[in-house]
């Protein structure tokens, strides 16, 4: 069966208990009144579920007015992202008719120091292919040199240049150490 003849079936089932519940006399004690109650919640969970899942299919069915709201948003979110893109070409080119020699300039000198770059090697064989004593040489030989850091300390020049401007040293005071010293 599929889930709407499923559903179907639930709510005639449901329909049916409800006329034959309908059609009883009224309870005249309370196990009697016990029992109507569970039957009626019975029926009314049978009915709640089968809203409930009628209301899931609504709900997964798409809306084409969303679908036409969310296609029309996209839209307008790709047609600033490409006026965005023209502006910023556009500033682009006016930058560089601006600079006009100095931009030849500036192009052809990054041009010359990517060329001047070292080429890095590339492996020519698989891993695959090679042996295991071979693998290991082999990625040894590919990893990048690591650069070498050093320390350069400014400090003396900084303060030079603060003495020939005739800039004042900032000087901080320091506690005096009874204050710093804990409280017993």
């Amino acid at each position: 069966m599929t889930p709407d003849e499923r559903r179907t079936l639930l709510r005639a089932f449901a329909d049916r208990m409800l006329l034959k519940v309908t059609a009883m006399d009224d309870p005249e004690d309370m196990p009697g009144v016990e029992k109507a109650v569970r039957v009626a919640a019975g029926i009314e969970r049978v009915y709640s579920r089968c809203d409930r899942a009628e209301r899931q299919i609504r709900d997964q069915t798409p809306n084409p007015r969303k679908l036409e709201a969310e296609r029309a948003s996209h839209e307008e979110e790709a047609i600033k992202a490409r006026v965005s893109l023209a502006n910023t070409l556009e500033w682009g080119e006016k930058r560089r008719r601006d600079l006009g020699k100095w931009w030849d300039a500036a192009e052809e000198r990054t041009r010359e120091r990517i060329l001047a770059q070292p080429a890095q090697p590339q492996a020519q064989t698989s891993v695959e292919t090679l042996p295991q004593e071979d693998l290991a040489s082999q990625t040894v030989a590919c990893r990048q040199p690591t650069p070498v850091v050093s320390y350069v300390d400014y400090t003396e020049s900084i303060l030079k240049a603060r003495a020939a401007l005739g800039l004042n040293t900032i000087e901080v005071e320091t506690p005096a150490p009874d204050i710093l010293a804990p409280e017993p």
